[in-house]
Parts: structure tokens; C-alpha cells; sequence
């Protein structure tokens, strides 16, 4: 096999290896955990909670960030976000601690309230992205609050 022969093979090999890794890190699998912490920062309410990533492939992924808005009744009401980096094994699950930042007071009230053992019921948008070894996933999840 000549250069360019190899050349060309082993641009094939690398474009199959980086469209397999993308298609896998988006299949990633994330649902609400726990409610770690909630305090405020000033005026500022913030909740931590762990988000729960399940990797079904044979490939392990690094999750470098996450960075996502959070919205509730079409309002953003938040940010959520990690920068630590966080490995999920091929074929296992991982928890990701979130630091959720909410709007001042007045806006989230009732998600506070709820939050804290009151009753009600709010639907929250979370909408952004993950870095999982250098690939982009969308995270797009709707989470009920309340009942």
C-alpha cells in the first residue's frame, strides 16, 4: 500500500472511530438524583443535586462540563452547571453533582416552597450541553416537581 493509501485508510479508521464516539456520548442516559443542598448565596437560592448519567456503551466517557438553562412556566428562571470533570465507566452509571443557581427570590418562590415540603406543582426545563470527551451532547429534560 503506497502513502496516500494509508493515508486515506487511516483517515477512514479515524472518522468512523470519531463518528462511533459521538453517536455514543449522545446516547448518554441522564435522570434527576437527589437533592443534595439547598442554601442561599446572598439572595440568591441554589440547590445542589445530582444528575445520574448512565453510559450503556462499551466506551468510557470523561464528562468535562455541563452548562444548561432552567426554565419553568417558559420563563428562565436559572442556570444549572459542573466543571469538574466527571468519568463514566462503559456500561455503568455515574452521579454528577449540579450546581443549580436560581433567580432572586420573587421569581422562584413557589419552586422554593415546593422544594422544601410544600405543596404544589411546577414543570422545570433544563436545556443546554455536555462536554463528554470533547464531543457536544444536548441535554433537553423536563423534571416534575410536586404533586
Amino acid at each position: 500500500m503506497n502513502g496516500v493509501g494509508l493515508l486515506v485508510a487511516l483517515g477512514v479508521v479515524g472518522g468512523l472511530y470519531f463518528f462511533n464516539l459521538y453517536r455514543a456520548a449522545g446516547n448518554l442516559v441522564m435522570f434527576p438524583g437527589n437533592i443534595i443542598d439547598f442554601y442561599f448565596d446572598g439572595a440568591t437560592p441554589v440547590l445542589r443535586v445530582n444528575l445520574i448519567v448512565q453510559n450503556t456503551n462499551n466506551v468510557s466517557f470523561t464528562v468535562a462540563s455541563i452548562a444548561a438553562t432552567v426554565s419553568a412556566n417558559g420563563s428562565m428562571i436559572g442556570i444549572v452547571s459542573n466543571f469538574t470533570p466527571v468519568v463514566i465507566p462503559g456500561n455503568s452509571q455515574a452521579a454528577i453533582p449540579l450546581t443549580l443557581t436560581l433567580q432572586p427570590i420573587a421569581l422562584v418562590n413557589s419552586i422554593i416552597g415546593i422544594v422544601t415540603g410544600g405543596a404544589g406543582q411546577q414543570d422545570i426545563v433544563i436545556k443546554g450541553s455536555l462536554n463528554a470527551d470533547g464531543i457536544q451532547a444536548p441535554i433537553d429534560l423536563t423534571y416534575k416537581l410536586g404533586v
